[in-house]
């Protein structure tokens, strides 16, 4: 017996706008670094007071569920532009003011293709407070910029920037020296909480030219859980699951700036619901991302 009507949905809904997680961005470093396997760099975060960056995220996900020997697939494809101005420093932590400037989020359901107006973020903007070795501070600011999800009521960015510049080395670094980082996201989905601890190991594999810059490469293993609760349809669920994947990002070496990274993950997991279905249904999904410098 399948679940009824209003359980469906709220599954469909929850997957849908669930993204596993947003892993991307990286810092700069100072030092000479040449492209010599025995290079030895320092990996810091450069934020020139007054420089603007622009960046362009874009995932692709899908998930499956298996509600009782059917398999619900949906899919989404969203597009993220934002540009990030320094504003100072202080006590060694910048501030950057981020503005959205362009989100395009567009759905494959099994009722078909649906894409939320995302006009209301467009514009507007946020204070982060980030740490000279990748450490967001304050990103509170992003969760005040919402549009409405069809079916699924309000979304906000907070999960989108909570972990964008990961974490480099406390010490110098030379080509094949691994250094591990983690990062907490909490997402807040209509009715509920889902938080992710996700766990990096990260080698510095070489260097390359890319888009005209100097370039450290960097390879990175990652792992990572998800749990969390909500109410979808009047039922509540619980989700417990694992992320693995793999990332590959580079930074230019001269202008510390970070210019693009490319991600690819997989994620199980289970998710019960609770009175009146009593039952646990498996998920698994993809998700590939990529970060771009739009201009200097």
């Amino acid at each position: 017996m399948l679940p009824n009507k209003s359980m469906r949905s709220g599954l469909r809904a929850l997957f849908l706008f669930l993204p596993f997680f947003v892993l991307t961005g990286y810092a700069a470093q100072q030092g000479n670094v040449g492209g010599s396997p025995d290079a030895t760099v320092t990996l810091t975060y450069q934020f020139p007071e007054g420089k603007t960056l622009s960046y362009r995220v874009t995932s692709n996900s899908t998930q499956n569920i298996d509600i009782m020997g059917q398999t619900i697939t949906t899919g989404s494809l969203s597009t993220l532009e934002f540009s990030a101005k320094a504003k100072g420093l202080k006590d060694g932590q910048y501030t950057l003011g981020v503005t959205i400037d362009a989100l395009k989020v567009t759905a494959q359901t099994p009722q078909g293709e649906m894409s939320p107006d995302t006009s209301a973020v467009l514009g507007k903007s946020f204070d982060m407070i980030l740490s000279r070795l990748g450490k967001e501070i304050d990103t509170s600011g992003a969760s005040s910029l919402q549009y409405t999800v069809p079916s699924g009521g309000r979304q906000d960015l907070a999960d989108d920037f909570q972990s964008f510049f990961p974490d480099p080395p406390d010490r110098p670094v030379k080509t094949g020296d691994t250094w591990p980082s983690e990062d907490t996201v909490t997402q807040k989905p209509e009715g509920g909480e889902i938080h992710l601890v996700v766990k990096h190991v990260h080698t510095l594999d070489g260097f390359e030219t890319v888009d005209g810059f100097e370039c450290a490469r960097i390879k990175t293993t990652i792992k990572g859980t998800m749990t969390g609760n909500m109410q979808q349809g009047g039922v509540g669920l619980s989700i417990e699951g694992r992320i693995d994947g793999t990332e590959t990002w580079y930074f230019a070496t001269k202008e510390g700036i970070f210019v693009k990274s490319d991600m690819k993950a997989s994620v199980e997991a289970s998710i019960t619901a609770g009175d009146p279905m009593n039952t646990t249904f498996p998920m698994t999904g993809e998700e590939r991302a990529e970060t771009r410098l739009l201009k200097k």
